[in-house]
């Protein structure tokens, strides 16, 4: 089996499980959502209190950290869906203009259908500030697997470079 397919079935399997993980995600009430954040608040806010004394007194500290929090995870899962998507569009011959696009717009459009989705769950709502937090998050990843790409390449092609420099002289 050529090693392009082999690559598009496993990116494909990860951008399947990567969906399934968001849309469980999103299947969650308000209340187990609030519950699986509230760990990773807990940590944040006794650090920042630690940290600074005056921060015990903010009323508003761990509404502001569940927000940042949770739009965080947001856009870092959304950025690993990127990761797996730009790959595999790597994996077939067109311009990098149109895998972007397709990669960024693929991302858009499961976000949207995401944010429906969760307006049928109990407590949960739909945000247009979600859906570009995702979209971005996409994009981010994107950009990450081309920011590789160009690294990997560059570092090969010096490497090369160092080889015929050696063997002429």
């Amino acid at each position: 089996m050529n090693i392009r397919i082999i690559k598009r079935i496993i990116f494909a399997i990860l951008i399947i499980i990567n969906c399934v993980v968001i849309f469980n995600f999103s299947s969650q009430n308000s209340e187990n959502s609030s519950k699986q954040s509230d760990v990773v608040v807990e940590r944040v806010v006794n650090t920042i209190e630690r940290k600074n004394k005056k921060a015990k007194k903010d009323p508003t500290l761990r509404d502001r950290v569940t927000f940042y929090v949770r739009k965080t995870a947001h856009f870092t899962i959304y950025t690993i869906l990127g990761i797996w998507l730009m790959n595999e569009a790597n994996t077939f011959d067109i311009t990098k203009k149109r895998k972007w696009i397709i990669c960024v717009l693929f991302g858009f459009i499961y976000a949207t259908s995401d944010e429906f989705h969760q307006s049928f769950v109990g407590g949960r709502s739909q945000e247009i500030r979600d859906i570009l937090i995702d979209t971005s998050g996409v994009a981010f990843g994107c950009l990450l697997v081309v920011l590789a790409c160009l690294i990997i390449k560059n570092l090969f092609h010096r490497k090369n470079k160092e080889i015929e420099k050696g063997e002429n002289a």
